[in-house]
């Protein structure tokens, strides 16, 4: 009998081990590679966006930032204070057991939005149904952007939080990752994927789990490591009728890297400060932010229409006032909810939303009060002209009233003593379209030969550096009415008729063989448009709030001058363009090209030609010529050097990651290279003035070093081609940078 159950045992662990070995030979034959290209292959059916023309699903999702508490020391501790050379002192250190106490019970912040996403054609549209923000009436609507319900493997990148990452399952993945099949089951393999290049590319690490039978994915964890440690875990749920496997849940977790770095954003966020900087406990150490995402309600190939103009996300009108009702199927912690209400009463004790409303303006250039909005870029201002220019301007805001605003500035130059001032109104036509109808009387200076576009420059600097030097100017009385509607989000045009009188501030005479003037009168009629194909933006009850900001921005107006129309004294045709393009890199860098021409047909005046905005002069000694740096300005360029009625330009921008340069040095290093070509017609008609053409084409290269310390950099451009100066020094310019990082 002994014999008998040996001889079964024997036999047993015989074929288990023969088991074993045959299950690992299999193992070892598959070939992760193949798996992957499989699942490419098979993409098409299996990635939702590409297989299905049109779905909809509800959405709940919810962001937190906290701490893990189990982590942070429960007895009060004590800290030997070795900056006193004289004696040691002993301190007792309570910070570790304050913090725990503060988080024990609450989160430093909780929010809540559900939201209907929709999918049709190419286009995606999400709906917000009801959002809560803990200490808000109102949502802070830049934290409802993120974007995480959209994380989809299946692309070729990833965007988190502004970075791109070359996906898993990208086209041409195996060139970033390396793949290895580390489990598989009668229901599905495991690959673990690992970026070839992490240390430079920050790439991803982590598993996929496939489908045997469609190759589709059922999950997916993927992690990030670096100064901040990312943690994605995305679930697939299986759809029987469609035979598909779609997104279930997405949760994101951010903690403290490996990194030694202290994280800035960790700190701004939990708002929690040691009381001594020798304290060894450190919040972030322990804190954390988590998204959590979950999908139901997926209905797919249902016929949905979304329009070319319609917003990427819009907020219904009452999902700010949302009962408790209808967060029921949502899951509320008793920690979420003493959450809410300890937020609730910081934040209307501090005050602390209008601070952000406040501070939302000032990025904008504006600073708001009750009623009024103050343009910052009428404050103060220098130029040759008028001396230093002191004013006061703006708008009013939806506060006075949401269906008309009054506008207006009065500035004074202590140089020219005269006042300058604008007074205009808008009234709003449609709400849905940003469509106003308004016009405006303006009393003003402005450069010569640089167009005044429908499309202005942000003008809110602290400083204007080209102003300093700008000597030639005129003075213009205009009346103006004029449209603004946007046809779609991202494709905004404006119309504009004017009628005016001009005078340059300088000694000018227009003459030819029909005109002798010396100051004139125009009356225009101008059409502009601004497109950014790539950008999205957000319908909320303020209006339009931009998602995300494109690659790509094209301008275009056309102005056409009339001489038989409210006794205008010129009649030409000027056309005006503007491409700029941004290459994103995996990386921190980027390649950016600006594109910009001019065409004037007819006869126009000196105010209305093109002067390719230089910034430079030829001061002795040459220290003297050291300046500020423009805003996409030729800084080799003399002043009203070069005069043109039709150019072409182009601008070659490329852009480095920050590098270090010691602890407190991280600058920003740019290579620049610029070139224009132009003509004039008739030179001789403007007199008064002199230049030159620029049809043998200007170039000037250099590099430009920003944030060396406190925003402050510096550039260097050398001028080379056809209009080199003989003098070395001459082609050289040093210039002062100065860039503000608000965030």
């Amino acid at each position: 009998m002994f014999f008998y159950i040996m001889k079964k045992v024997f036999i047993f662990l015989a074929l288990s081990f023969y088991g074993f070995l045959f299950s690992q030979t299999t193992k070892q034959s598959l070939n992760a590679q193949q798996i992957i290209n499989k699942v490419l292959i098979n993409k098409s059916k299996n990635a939702s966006k590409l297989h299905y023309k049109s779905f909809e699903y509800n959405n709940y999702s919810k962001i937190i930032f906290s701490a893990y508490d189990s982590l942070i020391p429960d007895k009060i501790g004590h800290i030997t204070d070795y900056r006193l050379k004289s004696f040691l002192k002993t301190r007792y250190d309570s910070t570790a057991y304050k913090f725990k106490q503060e988080i024990k019970n609450k989160h430093f912040f909780v929010a809540e939005k559900i939201a209907k996403m929709q999918y049709s054609h190419h286009r995606e549209k999400e709906k917000i149904l009801a959002v809560k923000m803990a200490g808000f009436k109102e949502p802070i609507y830049e934290f409802i952007t993120l974007g995480v319900t959209k994380i989809d493997f299946y692309n070729n990148k990833l965007v988190l939080f502004g970075t791109s990452y070359v996906s898993p399952l990208a086209k041409k993945g195996w060139r970033n990752y390396q793949y290895q099949l580390i489990d598989f089951n009668d229901e599905q393999f495991v690959i673990h994927f690992k970026s070839k290049k992490r240390k430079k590319s920050k790439g991803l690490e982590g598993n996929l789990f496939i489908d045997k039978t469609s190759f589709a994915l059922t999950k997916v964890k993927a992690n990030i490591y670096g100064k901040i440690s990312v943690n994605i875990t995305q679930n697939f749920k299986y759809l029987p009728s469609f035979k598909h496997w779609f997104v279930d849940d997405t949760k994101i977790l951010l903690t403290k890297g490996t990194s030694k770095t202290s994280i800035k954003a960790f700190r701004i966020l939990i708002g929690f400060r040691p009381k001594y900087s020798v304290s060894k406990f450190s919040p972030e150490e322990v804190s954390y932010i988590q998204i959590e995402s979950k999908n139901d309600s997926i209905k797919l190939n249902k016929p949905i229409r979304i329009k070319r103009n319609d917003y990427a996300i819009s907020i219904d009108k009452k999902a700010i006032q949302r009962k408790s009702v209808y967060w029921n199927n949502t899951i509320e912690t008793p920690k979420d909810k003493q959450t809410y209400q300890f937020l609730d009463s910081v934040v209307k004790a501090r005050n602390i939303e209008n601070k952000l409303i406040v501070l939302r303006k000032i990025t904008k250039g504006k600073f708001g009060t009750k009623l009024f909005d103050i343009d910052l870029g009428q404050l103060a201002t220098f130029n040759n002209h008028e001396g230093f220019r002191l004013g006061v301007g703006g708008s009013t805001n939806d506060y006075l009233s949401s269906k008309f605003r009054l506008n207006g500035y009065a500035a004074y130059g202590n140089k020219d003593k005269k006042i300058k001032y604008k007074y205009g109104i808008d009234f709003l036509l449609k709400k849905e379209s940003n469509a106003w109808i308004g016009g405006s009387y303006t009393n003003d200076l402005f450069e010569s030969a640089k167009p005044r576009l429908l499309f202005k420059e942000p003008n809110f600097a602290l400083i204007n550096p080209r102003n300093t030097n700008i000597s030639l100017f005129y003075k213009f009385k205009e009346t103006e009415f004029h449209i603004n509607h946007d046809i779609a989000p991202n494709f905004i045009t404006k119309s504009q008729i004017s009628s005016g009188f001009y005078q340059n501030q300088f000694d000018y005479s227009f003459i030819s063989r029909t005109k002798l003037l010396h100051e004139y009168k125009l009356t225009n009629l101008s059409f502009a448009f601004e497109w950014t194909p790539y950008s999205t933006y957000m319908e909320t009850p303020r209006g339009k709030f931009s998602v995300k900001k494109g690659t790509t921005q094209i301008n275009a107006e056309i102005t056409k001058s009339f001489d038989n129309i409210l006794a205008g004294d010129f009649s030409f045709t000027q056309v005006n363009l503007k491409l700029h393009h941004k290459i994103k890199t995996i990386k921190s860098g980027s390649t950016e090209f600006l594109l910009k021409a001019g065409y004037t047909f007819g006869e126009a005046p000196f105010s209305h030609l093109y002067n390719h905005i230089p910034n430079n002069t030829l001061a002795q000694p040459w220290r003297t010529r050291i300046n500020l740096a423009g805003t996409n300005a030729f800084e080799t360029m003399l002043f009203n050097e070069f005069i043109s009625d039709k150019y072409a330009s182009i601008q070659i921008r490329q852009n480095f990651e920050k590098f270090r340069i010691g602890k407190k040095f991280k600058p920003k290093l740019s290579f620049i290279t610029r070139y224009v070509i132009g003509d004039i017609k008739n030179p001789i008609n403007h007199q008064g003035v002199h230049f030159k053409s620029v049809k043998k084409g200007y170039i000037e290269s250099g590099l430009v070093l920003n944030q060396l310390l406190y925003g402050i950099g510096v550039s260097s451009f050398y001028r080379y081609g056809a209009y080199q100066f003989n003098n070395f020094e001459d082609n050289i310019t040093l210039k002062i940078t100065y860039v503000i990082d608000l965030f």
